[in-house]
């Protein structure tokens, strides 16, 4: 069954929500791959994303890169324990984010329950989507983890009067993302195309189809019963007492 990110209360991501916070705002922009703020200062503040799209990216040994989170338009975000080779970037031209000083925020959502919601709320989305994010990277085939991706982020951002919705990451973000190469997200984005799960209209605008399930259908179910890992049916135990899968014994 396919999950869906975490639904969004459109008002309170636009930033319709207290007049209170606006002293507190302070301005940043960002091109294309640059941070927004030096690793050991994130956790001294709360974003909002105004425009463009940031990415929570932690950057290996190895040279690689692993990309944590993506934080789209009119969405709220705090980093805690964030370390040196963590970095948060924008992905496209034309990023802006409105900046607030963690302290002076919590102090006051101590006061004004309606802050104290917004920050709330905030929190549990992030938490939400990471949930989201561990499950499709453990329990999905690479088609699947990327069609769970598009599902999520055609969610998430705003899509244009004909149902399509623009992409602001490249397939190698999706890549570094999803934990694929990206000739994978390329050789999955060709067969969802195929399959008519997805529809394109130019290089990163598409559509998701509806009734993914009739796509993805859930698993069927299992044999009639099971006894420790061997198939048992109504007159006789099959099970012998040399049986283990790990050493690849023949249940039969």
């Amino acid at each position: 069954m396919g999950r869906r990110a975490a639904i969004h209360n459109r008002a309170f991501d636009r930033g319709e929500f207290h007049s209170e916070l606006a002293k507190w705002r302070t301005s940043v922009a960002a091109s294309k791959g640059q941070p927004i703020c030096q690793p050991n200062r994130f956790a001294d503040y709360w974003w909002h994303v105004e425009s463009g799209v940031v990415r929570q990216v932690r950057l290996q040994s190895s040279g690689l890169r692993c990309i944590y989170e993506f934080f789209l338009p009119h969405e709220w975000f705090v980093c805690d324990g964030i370390s040196e080779d963590m970095v948060i970037d924008a992905v496209c031209d034309g990023t802006v984010l409105g900046r607030y000083g963690r302290f002076d925020l919590e102090r006051l959502a101590v006061e004004d329950v309606a802050i104290a919601q917004i920050l709330r709320d905030a929190r549990n989305r992030q938490t939400a989507r990471a949930e989201e994010h561990i499950f499709n990277l453990w329990h999905q085939r690479s088609v699947e983890k990327v069609r769970v991706f598009l599902d999520q982020m055609s969610a998430r951002l705003p899509a244009r009067s004909d149902g399509f919705t623009p992409l602001p990451m490249s397939r190698y973000d999706m890549a570094d993302y999803l934990g694929l190469s990206v000739e994978t997200v390329s050789r999955a984005l060709s067969i969802l195309r195929s399959r008519r799960v997805v529809e394109f209209d130019g290089v990163r605008t598409l559509k998701i189809a509806h009734g993914l399930d009739d796509h993805f259908p859930s698993p069927p179910p299992p044999p009639r019963e099971w006894r420790e890992g061997c198939l048992v049916n109504d007159r006789e135990l099959r099970t012998k007492s040399t049986c283990n899968f790990r050493d690849g014994a023949d249940c039969s």
